[in-house]
């Protein structure tokens, strides 16, 4: 069997543990386990773990609505991907 050029692609560029302040503005992909999920009038929060920690995912449904439709639809223990900007948690929050 004959391939073509192979490009690698990584499946994440950090760790869900591995994230810090200085990381804020920076893309990211994270893999891992939604581990709990909560909605806060209709903004949805995924808490994923890998090997390395845990993080927090927002989807905002006014910024893309259709993953934001398919972000209420995980359940634990679903294994994703997302793609996005690390943002630093609000003051007080």
């Amino acid at each position: 069997m004959a391939f073509g050029a192979v490009t690698p692609v990584a499946m994440r560029t950090r760790g869900c543990g591995d994230l810090r302040a200085q990381d804020a503005a920076r893309e990211v992909a994270l893999a891992g386990w939604v581990h709990h999920l909560r909605d806060h009038k209709g903004v949805t929060f995924a808490d994923l773990r890998d090997a390395s920690g845990e993080v927090q995912v927002v989807f905002h449904p006014d910024e893309v609505p259709a993953v934001a439709a398919a972000a209420r639809e995980l359940q634990r223990e679903y294994c994703v991907r997302v793609r996005g900007e690390v943002a630093r948690r609000p003051a007080g929050s």
